[in-house]
């Protein structure tokens, strides 16, 4: 077999073992625990609503910041101010692809101490990221992010997760351990 036609298992594919002891009654009456091993697919712990909201407050400010300081200088261009506005039709989504590909992560998630990581625990590929910021122009895209786990449509349809940052060792020990099988 060749190297390029192993498959790797993604984060969405990755069953790990538990086992769960109780007490169970056996066919003579008595008492006995029993330990019970089984697998289950593996939980990703990834980032809950609340600081989802926090980082889109955060990076909602920081570009309303960026797009004011022209603002100051130009206030009487009334031509100037629209072009300006239109910029934010640009800004937005070109923060998110720019600091999402190169950083993992927008100023948000940087002071929440997340990253945004692919199904291997890798940083997602530029066409990724692209294709997040488009799912979140998609109508009621932000009510996908609400409950719990918090994995909004911009990241199940990518196959994304938002996870802590200390988290993504562990997921790609996790992953190393259940390739090498």
């Amino acid at each position: 077999m060749l190297l390029d036609d192993v498959k790797l298992k993604s984060l969405e594919e990755v069953y790990v073992e538990k086992t769960h002891s109780h007490l169970e009654r056996g066919v003579d009456g008595l008492v006995r625990q029993v330990e019970r091993t089984y697998k289950k697919k593996l939980t990703v712990k990834t980032i809950n609503s609340g600081l989802r909201f926090v980082h889109l407050i955060v990076d909602g400010i920081i570009l309303q910041l960026l797009l004011s300081l022209p603002r100051i200088f130009f206030i009487h261009d009334v031509q100037l101010l629209a072009l300006i506005s239109m910029l934010l039709l640009i800004a937005y989504p070109g923060m998110y692809i720019f600091f999402e590909y190169k950083f993992q992560q927008t100023p948000g998630k940087m002071l929440t101490n997340h990253v945004v990581i692919n199904e291997y625990a890798e940083k997602p590929s530029l066409r990724i990221c692209m294709l997040r910021t488009a799912i979140r122009f998609v109508p009621f895209e932000a009510f996908s992010c609400l409950g719990s786990p918090s994995r909004g449509w911009h990241d199940r349809w990518t196959k994304t997760y938002v996870v802590e940052k200390k988290e993504v060792e562990k997921l790609k020990a996790i992953l190393a351990k259940y390739n090498n099988q």
